[in-house]
């Protein structure tokens, strides 16, 4: 998550982000996309995808799946060129799943 006071500053993060590069699929309604998750945190992450596929209607979106995590429901927080950040729907249930991950690659959000 970001947070910012005002329009002419940029964004900072308001907790901890892993950065990663792993592949995942955005699910659809009726469709898939491939893209690649950049960052992570335990309240959500952002993917960039192949240019030009950005242009979909988020409310067609049904969850994404992290190639070496698992799926997760979520909803956008924001959405720029061919990047998006989404949050998690459920923090309580991707927190035991992203804390295995996180263990077993010895690396955490800092």
């Amino acid at each position: 998550m970001v947070h910012s006071n005002s329009i002419f500053r940029e964004a900072e993060p308001t907790e901890p982000r892993l950065r990663l590069n792993l592949r995942c699929s955005l699910n659809l309604s009726g469709s898939r996309l491939d893209a690649a998750l950049y960052n992570i945190s335990y309240s959500g992450f952002a993917v960039r995808l192949p240019e030009g596929q950005n242009t979909f209607p988020l409310a067609e979106l049904k969850s994404v799946t992290i190639e070496q995590i698992d799926e997760f429901e979520v909803c956008a927080r924001w959405r720029k060129d061919d990047r998006i950040g989404f949050k998690f729907l459920s923090k309580r249930g991707a927190r035991p799943v992203l804390d295995e991950f996180f263990a077993g690659i010895g690396e955490y959000p800092t």
